[in-house]
């Protein structure tokens, strides 16, 4: 868990937690890093390198400690199934600043299985970007959308109308949906797709780039990009289908 606390690098030291006027962050520019000391009996303390910014407290690392973590009490690593069900996060005042102890991690026997991602050639992603800007923004991105929609029909299009609706995907179909102008007057068109098929792909970039004189109106600003996609599978792999072997190589 000590790795876990380091592995996001300057997470741990505010980086991450910083919120403007709800978790204030000093010298964010100069953020330092962390540092664990690690005790004989399994315990830690987190600090960071005087004369940085951030800090190091019992909130940044109780944050980072949860980061990620499926289940407190079996938290999955290849060495050991990590408990933190009872730890406890201290800040040692007496240390001075930017100093929090970590202890009461125990451990369970290690996985009998590895994860394993395999990652195969999932086809292409296309992608294609135009700017709406001033009254009616939005509405104009969501014709285009729609014409989009309409013109490659033999491709599932994501849309997101960034600076109206991108963060939160259109998962439920909003960004195609005939709802009323939400008064955003400068929005980012975003239009994807994947294919196995380079040619069908390719076609989603030469129609956005159309936008530009087929309208709707005051469309600009146009990026298209084609790459090659890799996809994943995961699986469980016996661990011991799975040699391990470690090899020290000197430096020159």
């Amino acid at each position: 868990m000590a790795g876990h606390l380091l592995e996001c690098g300057a997470q741990v030291c505010g980086g991450y937690y910083a919120d403007p006027g709800y978790k204030d962050v000093p010298g964010l520019e100069n953020v330092g890093f962390p540092i664990a000391e690690i005790g004989q009996d399994g315990s830690c303390t987190v600090g960071k390198s005087e004369g940085t910014g951030g800090y190091v407290n019992e909130a940044t690392v109780k944050e980072q400690l949860l980061y990620e973590v499926h289940d407190p009490a079996a938290y999955l690593t290849p060495d050991v199934v990590a408990d933190i069900s009872e730890a406890e996060v201290c800040a040692m005042t007496d240390a001075g600043p930017d100093r929090v102890a970590l202890s009461g991690v125990r451990g369970h026997a290690r996985p009998t299985h590895y994860k394993v991602n395999v990652c195969h050639e999932g086809g292409w992603l296309a992608e294609g970007e135009i700017s709406y800007a001033g009254p009616r923004a939005e509405v104009r991105a969501r014709l285009a959308a729609d014409v989009l929609r309409k013109r490659l029909p033999e491709l599932m299009l994501r849309v997101d109308l960034i600076g109206a609706i991108s963060i939160l995907a259109d998962d439920g179909g909003r960004a195609l949906a005939a709802t009323p102008e939400s008064g955003a007057r400068d929005v980012r068109l975003r239009i994807a797709a994947t294919h196995v098929d380079r040619v069908v792909a390719e076609r989603l970039g030469r129609e956005v780039t159309a936008l530009y004189t087929c309208g709707p109106a005051g469309g600009g600003g146009v990026r298209t990009t084609l790459t090659p996609r890799l996809n994943t599978v995961s699986c469980l792999l016996p661990r011991d289908a799975v040699p391990v072997r470690f090899e020290m190589v000197e430096g020159a």
